[in-house]
């Protein structure tokens, strides 16, 4: 079961042209999962400009339904807003039930979809705003984590 006073991002690396930070949960000494944050919006070549994202993030298979998702999330949209963003986008397949949870619990408001032939299934794209008061008391109440 996740436990918010022992996980923490850590910092991992700057990716490429596009301003990319990447950062590791762990748990203690474990890696629970990865997340990306990108400076502006990208996609990948299967999927349409109007789904490009700032975020990506994966719970490695063995720590998933343990509460680590929403807490990466939470976490990265906390390094989103020291990064500058206050405006963030993200998106998950359809039929990810579990992605979808994890962002309307952190804000995400659904904007769009669009059908990706690729993976078979439609894709959803949510915006958090990283703007609202109790977001910034939170951050502010956080080390910094790098």
């Amino acid at each position: 079961m996740c436990s918010t006073n022992m996980t923490h991002l850590k910092y991992k690396n700057t990716l490429g042209d596009l301003p990319t930070y990447e950062y590791d949960l762990f748990n203690k000494n474990q890696i629970i999962g990865h997340i990306q944050i990108r400076g502006k919006t990208s996609h990948g070549i299967d999927i349409p400009e109007k789904m490009a994202s700032h975020i990506y993030y994966k719970i490695l298979p063995e720590h998933r339904l343990n509460g680590y998702g929403k807490q990466i999330l939470s976490l990265g949209l906390e390094e989103a807003w020291k990064l500058g963003l206050r405006e963030i986008f993200i998106t998950c397949m359809g039929d990810n039930t579990g992605s979808k949870k994890i962002i309307e619990a952190n804000n995400g408001t659904l904007v769009d979809e669009a059908m990706i032939p690729s993976k078979g299934d439609k894709m959803l794209k949510y915006r958090i705003l990283l703007s609202d008061s109790s977001t910034q008391e939170e951050i502010r109440k956080r080390p910094v984590l790098r």
